[in-house]
């Protein structure tokens, strides 16, 4: 089907071989009828309004992009199919189609006969999958630690035997022992090496997993048939060891992915499970998933709003920082619309419902995130790209080998041969990069950054471009005390005390800024006065803290409020005006010192922000940023990222809210700082821990360090190969000194790569 598709470039593209599919040519599995039912289906599918449906599986089998791009060309062309689009990291199809002229069950099937495993996407059924894999790695990997372990004893008795002398039936004995130990280790846990290099064979392709299962697999029918016959060496402990420490790499690194994989976040699931709905005049609480467009709710104060609706009663203030980054509340009156997962903060509203979840704003940025991490350039790994063209010189070189000693010495073909294989088999090439990127995760884990992506470290090494968002990353995040302009005889900690003492009555975000300043005695009858202050009586005078209209009802002498960009906040009585009060949102201490160090280190350096507010160029001014962009929405953060990336640029992107999460997703490389949102966090390459931003500049000079030794590592295993192949060819070096070779190869690249445990990051 592939071909006959004229996809035949799949088999350039992908990087592991697919499961074989049960038939060779597309048939309807009976399995799949089930989906049929409108009841399963409406489980994992949504219909939308035009009449198609949106359906979202989980498909097991993909391993790389060359999967990725097999289905989606492959489904595409299909009648009913309007799209179809594969989230790699998470192994999810969300194709959308016309029921009318396409079933879910045709869709299973067609995807099962590409060679995956198709169900119904859930969390909980990601989980399972990812949990069965594990499972069956771990498996793999400790059968093949403990032979190595038993092995290797009998290795070193068999060893020392051949120095000082060992009777015959001693050495057959271990030897038995040795063989029948490795020979499991190889059917099981090596198994896996030669069943994906015979299937990528039987295609014509050649993999890393060919030399691999080779030197497995000759090196063992040798081993093999010295113990039968009594004659030669056996190699049993180069075999489990290698098989040991190679599924021990591939290990670690899915683990990573999956570990990953499993955090992901449902951005729906901070919304509360219940709403206050009108039915029949009055109000029924009832579960927000069966509220309907046209439903009336009532938002109380202080709750997350569960729905996009538009408010048909009430007056109240909406924290949106969700969305813009903004500190301060935009007030909504009857006739404006709130947003599900924006904050109600001030009075109760009553709201009528414009749809479900999956038609809301909130809904609208999570699917940003995840076509964020599709269209997420994936870099590929340098490791691979040379051992693609190593593998064949080496088939070829070993070929050769063995051919001109057949015509030398026919009795020393095999084993010339075979130390050619064993020292010439890429397996510090293979460890070069995934060693160092380890070796720098876990640097970076004891400085308290948390590295998540598995190419993030090689991107930010590369990086032109580093991109900040504002607020909660440059800045702390909340607002702050920042001037206090007295208008009377009166004292600062007077003035802070009666502030102190009104705003202990308020939710809104401003009381933050009193709520550790000591009150004023004596406070009665306080009001809260929604989107206007607050007033109160206190010793026979009226106090009024707020707006610059409300408080000159109270006092007409109040003046304008000063020129300085800050949030001001006037405080009066009803006979004089006591203050205005400036608050602002407190620039981080270190910001400076990490602009500066990023600009001398060659970074270009942004500022992207939601707010739309004077703050923005303000900031910017202060710390010397010249590119700044104010007032953005998460889809046009990631059309200035985008815009950088089609020009050449290599983004990085620090960030901290949910509307950040969609462009660090997209972002080359991506940090989050201490405090960031759930979403944010696990869209985000790295983890700032502690919260101070100079460990961007600290990570950056340490993926700098790790791409340099990376590249050592690669002239070491490269340059390793180039001088002792032709030295096993010529039958220098014996398939025991060879098999020594190769693992002392290993162990140089992961002792080189250790380095960046302990060397500064320049």
């Amino acid at each position: 089907m592939i071909a006959a598709s004229g996809l035949e470039s799949f088999y350039q593209q992908r990087t592991a071989y697919s499961e074989r599919p049960a038939e060779a040519e597309f048939s309807l599995n009976d399995q799949y009828l089930i989906y049929d039912d409108p009841d399963m289906a409406q489980r994992f599918c949504q219909r939308e309004d035009n009449g198609s449906v949106t359906a979202r599986l989980l498909l097991g089998g993909i391993t790389c992009a060359a999967c990725t791009w097999l289905i989606e060309q492959s489904l595409g062309p299909v009648p009913g199919v309007h799209s179809a689009l594969v989230n790699l990291e998470q192994s999810r199809l969300d194709i959308c189609f016309d029921p009318t002229q396409l079933k879910l069950s045709e869709i299973f099937s067609r995807v099962e006969s590409l060679g995956y495993r198709p169900r119904p996407f859930h969390a909980s059924t990601q989980r399972e999958q990812m949990s069965a894999e594990y499972r069956r790695d771990l498996r793999r990997l400790g059968v093949a630690g403990f032979g190595m372990m038993q092995v290797g004893m009998f290795a070193v008795a068999l060893h020392a035997g051949d120095i000082q002398g060992i009777e015959e039936q001693y050495q057959g004995l271990l030897r038995g022992f040795s063989l029948l130990v490795s020979s499991f280790v190889v059917y099981y846990s090596a198994g896996t090496f030669f069943t994906t290099a015979w299937r990528h064979l039987r295609q014509g392709a050649l993999v890393m997993d060919l030399p691999v299962a080779l030197a497995i697999g000759l090196a063992w029918l040798a081993s093999a048939w010295a113990t039968v016959s009594g004659t030669g060496q056996v190699y049993f402990d180069s075999v489990v060891m290698f098989t040991f420490f190679l599924l021990l790499g591939r290990f670690l690194e899915a683990r990573v992915r999956q570990k990953h994989s499993l955090t992901w976040f449902d951005a729906e699931s901070t919304l509360p499970d219940a709403v206050s709905c009108q039915q029949g005049g009055q109000w029924v609480t009832v579960p927000r998933t069966q509220v309907v467009a046209g439903d009336v709710v009532l938002l109380r104060p202080g709750e997350t709003i569960p729905v996009d609706a538009e408010v048909v009663g009430g007056t109240s203030a909406v924290r949106e920082d969700t969305f813009n980054g903004e500190h301060l509340p935009r007030a909504v009156v009857v006739g404006d619309t709130v947003f599900a997962g924006t904050i109600n903060v001030e009075g109760a509203l009553e709201a009528r419902v414009l749809g479900s979840y999956l038609e809301s704003r909130l809904a609208a940025l999570q699917q940003s995130v995840e076509v964020a991490q599709t269209a997420k350039p994936q870099l590929a790994r340098l490791a691979d790209r040379v051992a693609s063209w190593f593998v064949a010189v080496i088939l070829l070189v070993t070929s050769a080998t063995a051919l001109a000693w057949m015509q030398i010495d026919s009795s020393q073909a095999l084993w010339i041969a075979l130390s050619v294989l064993v020292i010439s088999c890429p397996c510090a090439l293979a460890l070069a990069t995934p060693a160092a990127l380890t070796a720098a995760a876990g640097s970076l884990r004891g400085s308290g950054v948390i590295v998540r992506g598995e190419n993030a470290l090689e991107a930010l090494s590369r990086s032109s471009h580093l991109l900040f968002d504002k607020t909660g990353t440059l800045t702390e995040g909340k607002l702050g005390l920042a001037t206090v302009q007295l208008l009377a005889d009166v004292d600062q900690d007077q003035v802070l005390a009666i502030a102190s003492s009104l705003q202990r009555w308020s939710n809104h975000p401003i009381s933050l800024v009193f709520q550790d300043i000591a009150e004023a005695p004596g406070f009665q009858d306080i009001h809260y006065h929604l989107g206007q202050g607050l007033s109160g009586q206190r010793q026979g005078l009226q106090y009024r803290m707020g707006s610059d209209t409300f408080c000159r009802q109270l006092c007409a002498t109040l003046p304008p409020a000063p020129d300085a960009p800050l949030y001001w906040v006037a405080l009066c009585d009803e006979h004089r005006a006591l203050a205005w009060i400036g608050l602002n949102d407190r620039v981080r201490p270190e910001a400076r010192e990490v602009i500066d160090d990023a600009r001398a280190g060659g970074l270009q350096v942004g500022l992207l922000t939601g707010d739309s507010s004077a703050q923005g160029p303000l900031l910017a001014e202060e710390l010397g940023i010249a590119d700044v962009h104010t007032g953005l929405e998460p889809q046009q953060k990631m059309a200035q990222v985008q815009r950088l990336q089609e020009a050449g640029a290599v983004v990085s992107m620090v960030g901290d809210g949910l509307n950040d999460a969609p462009v660090l997703s997209l972002a080359d490389a991506s940090f989050a700082v201490a405090g960031a949102t759930d979403l944010a966090r696990t869209q985000a390459d790295f983890v700032i821990v502690g919260g101070d931003l100079r460990a961007v500049i600290s990570t950056w000079r340490k993926a700098r360090a790790c791409r340099r030794i990376i590249l050592q590592n690669f002239g070491w295993a490269l340059g390793y190969n180039l001088s002792a192949i032709p030295l096993a060819a010529m039958g220098y070096i014996p398939p025991w000194a060879a098999a020594i070779g190769m693992s002392l190869s290993s162990l140089l690249v992961v002792a080189n790569s250790l380095r960046l445990n302990r060397q500064p990051s320049r």
